[in-house]
C-alpha cells in the first residue's frame, strides 16, 4: 500500500532534516511511500485540492499561514483522512493542535525515534492502510478505497461507480482494468457492467442476486453456474476461516 505523505516546513534546514529522517524511518518499517515537501502553507493548500495525503507534517510558524490555520483550512474545505503531525519550537500551541485531533505533537530539533513514533501512531489509526485497498484516480484526485468495504462496482455511461456502504466514488477507469485490480476471492463478476463484494450478497437466485443493501442485481444468463460456483467456494472459505 502506498503511503502518500506531505512535510511543510518553511526552514531549508528543518525541512530537509525531516525529510532524511522520515525517509529513514519509512525504509525500516517497509512502508512504500511518496513524501511531497512545501515550503508554504499556501503551496501545501493548493496541494490538497487534487490530492488526498495520509499523513501530514506540519510546522506551525511558517511565514505566510500558520500551519494550525492550514490544517483547520483543509478540515473544512477539503474533508480528507489525513493524520497530522504538528512540528514546532514550542509546546505553546499543542491544546490547538490536538483539538484539531492531531496525532502526534513534536517539538524540534526533530529525534529520528520520535518521528518514528509519530509514523507508527499515524498507521494504527489508519486502518485502511493495514487493508487490500483499490487505487482509483477520481476526479484530479487519487484515493485508495479498502477492498473489503466495497459492496459493488458497475457501469454508469462511460464512467465506473464504486460503491461502498457510506458513498460511491466516480472514476473513467475501465470496469475490466478495475477487475484485475481485486481480489479475485472476494470479487465477482456478475454480469459485463457489474462486480459485486461477495461479502455482500444477501440472496443468490437463479437469475439475479440481492445484496444485503436491498440492491438487486441480473446475473449473466452465460455463466450462471460457474458464478455459483464460484460463490460458492467463497461461503465454504468464508465458514472454514470463521469456524472453530
Amino acid at each position: 500500500m502506498l503511503l502518500h505523505i506531505a512535510v511543510c516546513d518553511d526552514d531549508e534546514n528543518d525541512l530537509n532534516s525531516l525529510l532524511s529522517h522520515l525517509s529513514a524511518v519509512c525504509a525500516d518499517l517497509e512502508l512504500l511511500t511518496q513524501i511531497d515537501s512545501f515550503t508554504s502553507g499556501e503551496h501545501f493548500l493548493s496541494a490538497c485540492i487534487a490530492k488526498n495525503y495520509d499523513i501530514v507534517f506540519m510546522d506551525i510558524y511558517l511565514n505566510d499561514i500558520n500551519g494550525i490555520d492550514a490544517v483547520r483550512d483543509v478540515q473544512i474545505n477539503w474533508p480528507q483522512t489525513s493524520h497530522y503531525v504538528f512540528t514546532t519550537i514550542s509546546s505553546e500551541h499543542a491544546i490547538e493542535a490536538f483539538n484539531l485531533n492531531a496525532a502526534h505533537y513534536l517539538v524540534k530539533p526533530l529525534k529520528r525515534e520520535k518521528i518514528r513514533e509519530a509514523v507508527e501512531r499515524c498507521i494504527s489509526f489508519y486502518p485502511a492502510k493495514n487493508k487490500r485497498s483499490l487505487e482509483i484516480k477520481t476526479g484530479r484526485k487519487q484515493i485508495s478505497i479498502p477492498m473489503e468495504d466495497i459492496t459493488y462496482i458497475e457501469v454508469t455511461n462511460t464512467r465506473c461507480a464504486v460503491h461502498t456502504q457510506d458513498r460511491s466514488f466516480q472514476t473513467y477507469t475501465s470496469l475490466n482494468a478495475l477487475f484485475t485490480l481485486l481480489d479475485e476471492d472476494l470479487f465477482l463478476r456478475v454480469q459485463k457492467s457489474f462486480v459485486v463484494n461477495m461479502a455482500f450478497i444477501d440472496s443468490f437466485f437463479y437469475d439475479h442476486i440481492v445484496l444485503k443493501d436491498g440492491t438487486e442485481i441480473s446475473i449473466s444468463r452465460n455463466k450462471r453456474t460457474e458464478l455459483k460456483k464460484q460463490y460458492q467456494d467463497f461461503l465454504f472459505r468464508f465458514v472454514r476461516g470463521h469456524g472453530s
